[in-house]
């Protein structure tokens, strides 16, 4: 179990208790801590402690507040005790510091991922939340060889790339449409949130047009200025072929699916 956590000192223990207490619990934590500055660090160790789980803990140094365009680092500094935990487990899940499951959720979804070796990553619905087209960080599991493959992770996004490389090793992705956590509300819904998704479409290298085409449809004035403000920067730019293919194919569907519409 990846638990990554900055300032959650008043979550940590609800969620790790909530883990611990499942009907197939971790063999091992793994805390990423993104540079808490308060008390997180010592709740996660006396919790694994008293549960008896073993764990390992990456940390950032201390910092003043958190940044999402930085959100990516402290996978790249844990990213070599991932590889070698990949050689321990079959599956990684990931948590945010605020998530609580149904206390058969890691249960169910292993086997499920058990029955289908072609399934490569899962993850449940979010109570009240828009529906899922990507599966999303709460509660995802993963196949360990994928996170074993990945070389390096997105400043801004670990989520997204382990959905994208997971295709790209041949797995298939996949939302359990009947399974709900409790988890708060994305701030991709909130107006920064929709901000940094209009950069993240630019560095996806999405094209203007498409941008200007689904901002409209949207109404959503914030997505438009995240992508045009990374545009006028112009430095900012994944190189990854198969990513931008991917997100290319993935705008022609769209463009395709809503002309069909009209």
């Amino acid at each position: 179990m990846i638990l990554k956590f900055y300032n959650e000192e008043k979550n940590l223990r609800k969620v790790i208790d909530n883990i611990s207490l499942q009907t197939l619990p971790p063999t091992k934590f793994l805390f990423l801590n993104d540079g808490s500055n308060d008390d997180s660090e010592s709740i996660v160790k006396q919790a694994a402690n008293e549960y008896g789980i073993d764990f390992e803990i990456v940390s950032m140094p201390p910092k003043k507040k958190g940044n999402l365009d930085k959100i990516g680092r402290i996978w790249n500094k844990a990213r070599d005790t991932i590889v070698r935990l990949s050689e321990e487990t079959d599956y990684f899940a990931l948590s945010d510091s605020d998530n609580l499951f149904p206390k058969d959720y890691f249960e169910t979804v292993i086997d499920y991922m058990n029955d289908d070796d072609q399934l490569g990553v899962i993850a449940p619905e979010i109570k009240g939340a828009p529906r899922q087209t990507f599966p999303m960080f709460c509660g995802k599991v993963i196949r360990s060889i994928i996170m074993k493959k990945i070389k390096h992770y997105w400043d801004i996004s670990a989520d997204s790339l382990i959905n994208i490389k997971a295709l790209q090793y041949g797995y298939k992705i996949e939302i359990l449409r009947d399974i709900e956590i409790d988890a708060p509300p994305s701030h991709l819904q909130t107006d920064k949130g929709k901000y940094r998704s209009g950069r993240l479409a630019y560095y996806a290298g999405f094209h203007p047009v498409y941008v200007l085409a689904k901002a409209l449809l949207k109404r959503d004035q914030q997505y438009l200025q995240g992508y045009f403000s990374e545009l006028i920067r112009g430095t900012w730019r994944c190189q990854d072929e198969f990513v931008r293919n991917y997100y290319h194919n993935k705008i022609k569907d769209w463009i395709a699916s809503h002309l069909i519409r009209i």
